[in-house]
């Protein structure tokens, strides 16, 4: 027993995608030995890096990825209903993720639907897992997961997918954390070319081009050894262009062929079609001048030429590969050009760095203004496979110099999300200093000044007398400000009790956000959201902490000052509070969904 208690913790990197979800794992020090799953129910023989992130609720229970068969009807794209709203809107009425919210059994909400899922994917890892392993191994080595999530999601959605994990099985009695999906993708990438690729200086793109969301981001190599370190260049983005809306234009375009005969097609036969359209056509279409004519299997559908339909098929021509294709690549073009364009823009006007921040600079040489551009575009996720998606971006992608990018695509580009967690988990933070995504503050008062602040916001301090101005905003940290995970954001708060019996009553802290870049310094404003409340237990504050004032009315009140810590990670913030240089871990943040 004393051996098994002291076994290396098992990484776990956990790949929640809009359309497919991968697990990898190790029990080394090293992450030269990471496993993918790729053996799923359902798939029999056949292994596959990930499994269809899919879910049906049958007579018989739960049915989930490859296991579903044809003729079920399943939900798909659900992670979608996770995130903001423009996202769960996204499609027409008759898009698969409309068919997901009408196919949802009563009474389950929509987090719940998630957290089954997962439900299955946690017990299909820790059974694989033990067959890896031995029983024993899995039952008493610590088990780290790493969950990704899409960058450009709200802080209210990562944390709703992370409470739908920890339900799942995730976070029971064990450690959980998230990562986003471009920076998991960007560690593996980085880690697997840098022997040949990286030096010290160089700038790099990376587009996760996934099923759903396709997000960018930027990094600059400041250290290669012990470690790899990098700094985020200017604010990743992203945008709803996956490859599964080129599903949705497949199927727009077979019904506007055929009319109401698709609706009358068997379900079994639909899923078919839609399969075989993403499974073969789409990932293998490069445009070529020898691929003139594609065909698509269309089960219970009689020939007709006019709807190009023959011997079963279903016909479809260079040009109309095309018109499925360039609306969804065009964005992502649009997308990474515009991070290129802000990535260098930001260059050209930054003082170079100070060599002491980098000891692999020996010289300032190497931040020079030569090197001090974009080097290359490194595509990973599923998408980010496609010849034709990189020959689109080969071609269009410029410097401001007019300069073509090179561009990488590493190998198992699909599993790089997945791979890139468990690193993570292995070897810590990869990313040195982060760009901000939002504005951070909260709503407070501050004293009056005439003339400045609006009359309809002054009151009177019932403790000191003076004259206060409420709702104005005080900004901890502002949008594209760098930040580092180890450097908290600290901000200070006073907090006033009348009595001896309401020091038990819990401290409330309302965080709130603007997307602006230049946001408003009245909590008023429309552009201003709440992001979360932040709730301070005071049974973990000592009573002498907070100190017997005297008001201006004589009667005795009860004063606290406590500093609030705010560490921006990857894909989460981590909420602390400071008394006196006492760090307490007490802070419960209550989301709220936009």
């Amino acid at each position: 027993m004393s051996q098994l208690s002291s076994l290396n913790p098992i990484k776990i990197g956990i790949d929640f995608g809009t359309t497919y979800s991968g697990v990898a794992w190790t029990h080394s020090t090293t992450s030269d030995e990471i496993n993918v799953i790729d053996k799923w129910v359902g798939k029999g023989g056949r292994s596959s890096e990930k499994a269809p992130t899919e879910i049906a609720y049958t007579p018989s229970g739960v049915k989930w990825g490859f296991g579903i068969t044809d003729e079920v009807p399943r939900l798909a794209w659900f992670k979608l209903l996770l995130g903001p709203p423009k996202y769960s809107l996204a499609g027409s009425a008759n898009s698969t993720l409309a068919r997901t919210k009408q196919l949802i059994p009563p009474g389950k909400k929509l987090v719940d639907v998630v957290t089954d899922y997962l439900s299955e994917l946690h017990q299909h890892t820790i059974k694989h897992l033990k067959g890896a392993l031995g029983e024993d191994v899995v039952e008493f080595s610590p088990l780290d997961f790493t969950l990704t999530v899409p960058a450009v999601w709200s802080d209210a959605a990562k944390n709703l997918t992370l409470q739908a994990a920890e339900n799942a099985g995730f976070g029971r009695k064990k450690s959980i954390r998230l990562i986003s999906e471009p920076e998991a993708a960007a560690v593996c990438c980085l880690k697997e070319i840098q022997s040949n690729n990286l030096n010290v200086g160089d700038t790099f793109v990376v587009a996760d081009c996934g099923g759903g969301t396709v997000d960018v981001i930027s990094y600059t190599i400041t250290r290669k050894s012990p470690k790899l370190e990098v700094v985020e260049c200017v604010e990743g983005a992203g945008a709803m262009c996956g490859s599964t809306f080129l599903n949705e234009r497949f199927e727009k375009l077979v019904r506007r062929r055929i009319g109401a005969r698709f609706d009358k097609m068997s379900h079994r036969a639909r899923v078919h079609l839609v399969k075989e359209f993403d499974g073969f056509l789409k990932r293998n279409f490069t445009d070529s001048d020898e691929e003139e004519i594609f065909t698509c299997p269309i089960p219970g559908v009689a020939d007709d030429s006019k709807a190009g339909i023959e011997d079963g098929m279903f016909v479809i021509d260079r040009e109309e590969m095309r018109e499925i294709f360039d609306p969804v690549v065009q964005e992502i073009v649009e997308l990474v050009q515009k991070q290129v364009d802000e990535v260098e823009k930001l260059m050209a006007i930054t003082p170079l760095p100070d060599e002491g921040l980098y000891p692999d600079a020996l010289s300032s040489m190497i931040f020079s203004r030569q090197t001090r551009r974009v080097k290359s575009l490194v595509l990973v996720g599923g998408f980010g496979e496609s010849e034709y998606l990189r020959s689109r971006l080969q071609a269009e992608i410029r410097t401001n110099d007019g300069r073509n990018i090179s561009i990488l695509q590493p190998p198992k580009a699909w599993g790089a999300v997945v791979r890139g967690a468990v690193m993570r988990g292995l070897e810590g933070d990869m990313v040195r200093v982060r760009k901000v995504v939002r504005n951070y503050g909260n709503s407070c008062s501050v004293p009056f000044i005439e003339g400045i602040h609006p009359k309809r916001d002054r009151y009177i301090d019932p403790h000191d007398g003076e004259y206060m101005c409420m709702k104005r905003m005080h900004w901890y940290i502002r949008k594209g400000e760098d930040v580092e995970e180890s450097d908290p954001i600290r901000h200070t708060f006073c907090i006033c009790r009348s009595s001896l019996d309401e020091l038990d009553d819990r401290i409330t802290v309302p965080l709130l956000a603007s997307d602006s870049s230049n946001p408003s310094p009245t909590s008023r404003s429309t552009d201003i959201y709440s992001v979360c409340t932040l709730e301070v237990d005071p049974s973990a504050i000592p009573k002498e902490k907070f100190k017997r004032m005297i008001g201006t009315d004589g009667q005795p009140y009860f004063k606290l000052i406590f500093d609030l810590l705010m560490s921006i990670q990857s894909a989460s913030i981590l909420f602390q509070f400071d008394i006196d240089g006492t760090v307490y871990k007490d802070v419960k943040a209550c989301f709220h969904v936009l």
